[in-house]
């Protein structure tokens, strides 16, 4: 019979008695949206609303439709072999699904025909029938329902049966007062009280309990502490009940000590763990204390907690997470929280000898035996029974067992106790196949734990005096707590020290482990650990993939890293993850934690020679490269020629199935095409050094949807590396990267840098063949004039950029392909347009652009067509068309919007703001100029961001918010201020007063 458990972690539970996680969080959610209603339907609109807030995306009907298709898949491949089909269980009807279950088999509506037929029983007058009804069905609960689901649907309900389950925990509580039950109840009502230390009728069964207990003062101090943290916690003084009880036990009123005897037989008591063990030696009480400096972690403690005090029978806990994560502090925290639950003791012990190596269970056994009471020469031989021993003497008892530092199941089971109210509390690297009530992955802190954690161990002083070195060392140690601890220590130890001058060590690549040392202790040897456990094909993979310093890489880039089928490649990956020396982001996608990155970089450095190193970084660039080219291919009008002669390849990159695949792909894989290119940079090997000089020629043709600044520092590392190993027109190509990419970079004064570089490229190509007889140097020129046209239209030379201008589109008229010309006289039109002594009238100028509209949409070259319809609006704009100009501006806005196109939609945005602000429309001003503030962040450029200031801080002033207005107003200066110096700085550059692009700024709007 399939069954569906939502009481704790969702599980569906096949026929054959199987129970699985039915996939990823979403999915799950799905099905307990449907499992809730059983047998109802259930519409996708209904099914959305629960998965998402306010704003679904526009994807979320194919969302759920998927997800209802991977719950059947799960289910297909659970019930394999026999049982009730799954597409019997979720039905599909025109509006929806519904899950053709019964109510008792969904354990949290079973929960509620429990819980409905105790009432009934209480109201027949049978307390101790009630009470067992309620007893099983809170035996259902597994931990917090519904964990770990997402979306308003989930929440609302784990609220609402999070509610029923402290209703019914109540009512049992009251009924086995009124089946008799009084000093054997306190401990069970204590326990309820720390679970939910606001529910008044627990604080007055526990007031009954003790005083017919004969513990009448307990009773009143516990009245007085229920109105302490309902006045200190809601703020609200004890109800009616609550002081009518108080005042009967201050009267000593007989009347409270009457109950009904419990029925004939008795109800046991119910969990039964304050009941007192059976005689015996002394309670084994083997915790070793928490650190004294333990930070944070509240959610998992509250998790763990309820994990061992929630009523289930064989609790078992898993705490997992890298070397130094605090794994044992967590546990140990946890473990003595709870440790009055378990009066029988506190049993310890790590799994792992001095050595790292993994202890043999059987000499575990032989400590806990003798904490137990057994003498030496009762211990049996063999492990099984040992175990046998071990469970029988912990049969009617409740007591707690750490494992630390376990290695692997097999070591485990054989010390977990048999007893219904024993738990065992285990923490490892990975235990993937550990059955368990709760499995806590724990990362590293937060950042605020993080410095509170330093400032633990370093002194609270230090955070009052260098907060931000503080922040800043907390970030490099990756908020890894052994780390932090570490370096906390060696300030402590070194007072004379600054921050900021442990901060400077640690920053060093080469010296970053050395300096995290706790006495005996270091970061380095407990990843060391990790690796001694890999086969040797996983420990180079986990050295090979650390040297590109990717930011992130997938299984198609790793297999082309490492050299191996991707099938093979996703296993060494899912190992290295168990391993925990690699982290799992999105599916298909990992990652290596900072200071595991920085220990396997220095791994390789020692252990893998340089033609390794060289060869991982060239086949690193190769695919990097690769995918590139198919994202160009994808996208680019001139796909062909800009790729034709791009350097031979190996691998075939990433799949782009689409123009939205490539351009989301590079959004992704920015910052590790910029890792990639600083490292093939810096490799000397010629291979590499030609394939990063492509990947930053072409990455330029996606301006419009990433920022390029990132890859500044490696495109100027490559002129000088091509230009050594490389020479020729493969120089003059790393030339031209790096002038595009300056021209980007968000810092003013590179402008002149890039205008130097492209002067390099017209110096380098200038005997540029025509187009037949190689393409791309002959488009490097043509974009290389275009780019000066637009760089000394920014500086407001406007003689300057016109000549360059003019000559791009000479150079284009060469080739004979009408869509080049175009593409560059859209260019020459947008310098007429900023010029105030323009050769061509606004109106010839207008009508140009129409033309070449014309053109574009022929074409389907969505990024010309915006700029040129931009061009056209500018020039309304300039010839006092302010409200005409407004309505065209709109027209490419939306273009650019639906394309993705940042870039294009800022520039779009600051100038409808001014061309509204002309005609009177204030508050629309204000909006557009924000949306292109934002959008000017996002592409890291200057320009934009001080034209977008400006038009922002005009608008602020129209609405009368002067204070706000002058900050933008100033930061635009500034700005402008600084792309003035940038053009002073550049000795081809003419000297004076620079109208235009970067004018002065204005008094007024």
């Amino acid at each position: 019979m399939t069954r569906i458990r939502l009481l704790g972690p969702v599980q569906y539970v096949s026929a054959e008695g199987t129970a699985t996680r039915p996939g990823a969080p979403g999915p799950q959610a799905v099905l307990a949206a449907l499992a809730l209603r059983a047998g109802n339907l259930v519409t996708i609109d209904e099914l959305i609303d629960g998965l998402y807030h306010d704003d679904p995306p526009s994807s979320a009907r194919r969302v759920v439709v998927n997800y209802v298709h991977r719950l059947r898949t799960h289910f297909d491949r659970v019930d394999a072999g026999g049982g009730e089909r799954p597409s019997s269980v979720i039905g599909t009807t025109a509006d929806g699904y519904v899950l053709r279950l019964p109510e008792g088999d969904v354990d949290a509506l079973r929960f509620g025909l429990l819980t409905a037929r105790a009432r009934n029983l209480a109201r027949g007058g049978d307390p101790s029938a009630a009470a067992a009804c309620l007893e099983e069905a809170l035996g259902m609960w597994r931990g917090p329902a519904l964990a770990g689901l997402p979306g308003p649907g989930a929440q609302d309900q784990r609220r609402a049966l999070s509610e029923q389950r402290a209703s019914a925990e109540e009512h049992r509580l009251e009924l086995l007062l009124a089946c008799g039950q009084s000093s054997e109840l306190v401990p069970d009502i204590l326990r309820a009280l720390e679970a939910y230390p606001y529910r008044e009728r627990l604080h007055g069964a526990l007031m009954v309990a003790l005083y017919r207990s004969g513990r009448g003062p307990e009773a009143l101090l516990a009245y007085d502490n229920a109105r302490r943290v309902l006045a200190e916690e809601l703020g609200v003084d004890a109800g009616p009940a609550l002081r009518e009880l108080h005042a009967a036990i201050l009267a000593e009123d007989r009347a409270l000590l009457a109950a009904p005897s419990p029925a004939d037989g008795g109800t046991p008591s119910p969990g039964g763990r304050g009941r007192p063990a059976a005689p015996g030696p002394r309670a084994p009480a083997q915790l070793p204390p928490v650190p004294c400096d333990f930070t944070g972690r509240q959610e998992q403690i509250a998790a763990v907690v309820s994990a061992l005090t929630g009523g289930a029978e064989h609790a078992v806990a898993v705490i997992t997470g890298m070397g130094g994560v605090g794994k044992t502090s967590l546990a140990l925290r946890t473990a003595h929280a709870v440790a009055g639950t378990y009066p029988d003791g506190q049993l310890y012990a790590n799994l792992r000898g001095p050595d790292g190596a993994p202890c043999d269970p059987a000499g575990i056994l032989t400590g806990f035996l003798a904490a137990l009471g057994v003498p030496h020469e009762r211990f049996p031989v063999s492990l099984a029974d040992r175990t046998a021993l071990f469970r029988t003497l912990l049969s009617q008892r409740a007591v707690l067992v750490v494992l630390d530092n376990a290695s692997s199941v097999a070591q485990v089971e054989p010390l977990l106790p048999g007893a219904a109210r024993c738990a065992a509390l285990i923490t490892a690297r990975a235990l993937a196949a550990m059955p368990a009530v709760l499995t806590v992955p724990l990362v590293g802190l937060g950042p605020d734990d993080a410095v509170e954690l330093i400032g633990k161990v370093a002194g609270a002083r230090r955070l009052d005096e260098e907060p931000d070195a503080v922040a800043a060392l907390a970030a490099v140690c990756g908020y890894l707590p052994l780390a932090l601890r570490a370096a906390g220590a060696r300030l402590a130890a070194r007072p004379a020290w600054s921050v900021a001058t442990l901060l400077a060590r640690v920053s060093d690549q080469a010296r970053l482990l050395g300096e995290l040392r706790m006495g005996e202790l270091t970061v380095e040897a407990v990843f060391e650990l990790s690796t001694s456990q890999l086969t040797a094909r996983q420990a180079r993979a986990f050295m090979a993939l650390s040297v590109p310093h990717c930011a992130a890489f997938d299984v198609p880039s790793a297999a082309a890293v490492l050299e191996l089928p991707e099938q093979d490649a996703e296993a060494v990956l899912e190992a290295l993850v168990d391993a925990v020396l690699l982290e799992a982001g999105a599916p298909g996608r990992y990652h290596f934690h900072d200071l595991v990155g920085a220990y396997a970089r220095a791994k390789a450095q020692a252990e893998l020679s340089e033609g390794e190193r060289r060869a991982v970084v060239r086949r690193a660039a190769d695919y990097m490269c690769a995918s590139v080219v198919a994202a160009v291919r994808a996208t680019q009008p001139l796909a062909g020629p800009l790729t034709a002669e791009i350097h031979p390849r190996r691998s075939a990159g990433a799949d782009m199935a689409s123009g939205r695949d490539a351009m989301a792909w590079m959004q992704g894989a920015l910052p590790t095409l910029a890792a990639v290119v600083e490292q093939a940079a810096a490799s000397g090997d010629p291979d590499a050094v030609a394939l990063a000089v492509d990947i930053v020629t072409l990455v330029p043709c996606f301006e419009d949807v990433v920022p390029l600044a990132p890859l500044a520092q490696g495109a100027t590392a490559l002129v000088p590396a091509a230009l050594e190993h490389c020479g020729g027109h493969m120089a003059g190509t790393a030339h031209y990267a790096a002038g595009v990419i300056l021209k980007k970079h968000s810092s003013p004064e590179s402008l002149h840098r890039s205008r130097a570089h492209l002067l390099k490229v017209l110096e380098i190509f200038e005997d540029v063949p025509a187009p037949g007889d190689g393409h791309r140097p002959f488009l490097l020129m043509l974009f290389t004039l275009a780019m000066l046209a637009e760089l000394d239209l920014q500086f407001g030379d406007f003689a300057s950029a016109r000549a360059f201008a003019e000559r791009s589109v000479a150079l284009a008229a060469v080739s004979g392909d009408r869509e080049l010309v175009a593409r560059r006289r859209t260019v020459l039109l947008q310098i007429e347009v900023e010029d105030p002594d323009r050769l061509m009238g606004l109106a010839r100028i207008a009508e140009e652009c129409r033309e070449l509209t014309g053109v574009f949409t022929r074409s389907e070259d969505e990024k010309w067509l915006i700029r040129v319809m931009m061009t056209e609006a500018d020039s309304l704009l300039r010839g006092g068309g302010h409200a005409a100009a407004a309505r065209l501006y709109r027209r490419p806005l939306e273009r650019a919007r639906s394309s993705g196109q940042v870039r294009n939609e800022t520039e779009c945005l600051f100038r409808l703001s001014e061309a509204l602000l002309a005609t009177g429309d204030a508050e629309p001003a204000v909006e557009a100029a924000r949306g292109a503030l934002a959008g000017a962040r996002l592409a890291q450029e200057p320009l934009l961001t001080a034209h977008s200031c400006r038009a922002l801080g005009r608008a602020l002033r129209a609405v009368g918010e002067e204070a706000a207005a002058g900050t933008h107003l100033a930061r635009a200066e500034e700005l402008y201020r600084g792309l003035r110096r940038a053009a002073e700085a550049g000795a081809d550059l003419t000297e004076g007063p620079r109208p235009g692009a970067v004018p002065p700024l204005p008094d007024g709007p």
